[in-house]
């Protein structure tokens, strides 16, 4: 399935419906640019999770505290992982 969208003036695109429907991607939901190695663009809603989920996560009894900073890049770092490796992207 390919669809096509426009940049605006002011740098926006649309999500075409049917992918919005299919990836459930509502209003205020946020989603993902990441760019490959190959120059492909990949854009990927980012699932929201549980307060629970978030906490087994962050939470690390063996160091302490952790800036926000740090835990934010953490995370981003590990969401890169994820998509690489569900991409077959890993090297």
């Amino acid at each position: 399935m390919i669809h096509i969208s426009t940049v605006t003036s002011k740098y926006q695109i649309t999500i075409p419906l049917e992918i919005r429907q299919k990836e459930g991607i509502k209003v205020g939901d946020k989603v993902m640019f990441q760019y490959m190695d190959n120059g492909d663009i990949v854009i990927r809603p980012i699932r929201k999770k549980t307060a629970r989920e978030l906490g087994g996560y962050l939470h690390q009894t063996d160091t302490g505290y952790i800036p926000l900073g740090e835990v934010r890049r953490r995370t981003q770092e590990e969401l890169g992982m994820r998509l690489e490796d569900k991409d077959g992207d890993h090297q």
